[in-house]
This record gives C-alpha cells, sequence and structure tokens, in this order.
C-alpha cells in the first residue's frame, strides 16, 4: 500500500503530498491501515487490478465527537493508468454504502477547484458544493482554491 500513495503522489498534483514529502513505509502504512480498520468510525478500500496490486483507494474518517459521529470526511486517489475506468466510482459508491450501513448521515470531502474530472464524478453521485476554501493549498508555488463538498444520505433511521 505505501507503494500506492507513493505513486499517487508522483503521478498527481491532485492529492495533499507532493512527491517524496510523504515519509511512508509498509510497516507505518500496515499500523494506520490496522488503526482504521480497528475504529467503527473509519474505513479503507482498496481497488485492485487483474494481478491484485492495488490501483486505487478509499478512506473515510468519521467523527468521534457524539456532535459530529454521523459525519464522515473522505479521500480518494487511483492511479492513472486505472482512471476512466470506473475504479473512482466504484470506491465512492462502496464508502457511501458503507457509510450508510453505520447510520452516517453525511459524507464530506474537498477537491481542487480545477480538478474537473473528480468534481463531475462527485457531482454525478450527488455531492454538492456548500462553499470554496480559498487559497487552501499551495501547488508548485500557486495557491489554489477547493471546494468543499457534501452528500447528505439517507440513514434508515
Amino acid at each position: 500500500m505505501a507503494e500506492l500513495f507513493t505513486a499517487l503522489d508522483n503521478e498527481t498534483r491532485f492529492m495533499l503530498f507532493e512527491p517524496g514529502e510523504r515519509q511512508l513505509t509498509e510497516e507505518k502504512q500496515r499500523l494506520k491501515i490496522q488503526a482504521i480498520l480497528e475504529n467503527p468510525r473509519q474505513q479503507m478500500f482498496v481497488a485492485l487490478d487483474a494481478d491484485q496490486s492495488p490501483i486505487g483507494v478509499v478512506s473515510g474518517l468519521g467523527g468521534q465527537a457524539n456532535r459530529n459521529r454521523h459525519s464522515l470526511y473522505c479521500a480518494i486517489g487511483v492511479l492513472a493508468e486505472a482512471r476512466h475506468q470506473g475504479v473512482g466510482r466504484s470506491l465512492m459508491e462502496t464508502l457511501i454504502e458503507w457509510a450508510q450501513a453505520q447510520h452516517m448521515t453525511r459524507i464530506e470531502l474537498t477537491v481542487m477547484t480545477h480538478n474537473h474530472r473528480a468534481k463531475h464524478l462527485y457531482d454525478s453521485l450527488g455531492f454538492t458544493v456548500e462553499g470554496v476554501k480559498q487559497q487552501a493549498l499551495k501547488v508548485e508555488g500557486q495557491y489554489v482554491d477547493e471546494y468543499f463538498m457534501a452528500r447528505l444520505l439517507d440513514s434508515g433511521e
């Protein structure tokens, strides 16, 4: 999994970490994944190719306080070789189904305003823009705005 995150950081400017910034070893990644899976308010799903190699990942971090435990913040990354094949959609749909089963009623995310393909995916999944985080990131010396997006879920309650 560490290789997947390193590859994502290296091949796209849309991830949070710059190339080489994320100091992640397989052991550190294993411990992070273990911590996520031990917390009932968090989850990670990984897409694999035909050779069982990771090609995409989505993680959801649920609120820990009583006041925000209904809410899930998510982040997603898909390798360039696997884009435009439904991998991102499948990962997001799986996370949405999991969140609903956990009786969460809100999923949040941020996306750079110029990442039109990702925003289109989120729009198509029912996410709406709730605001703009101005100068949220600095990418290659330039400030970048982000959309703050959310989707409200039917928890079945």
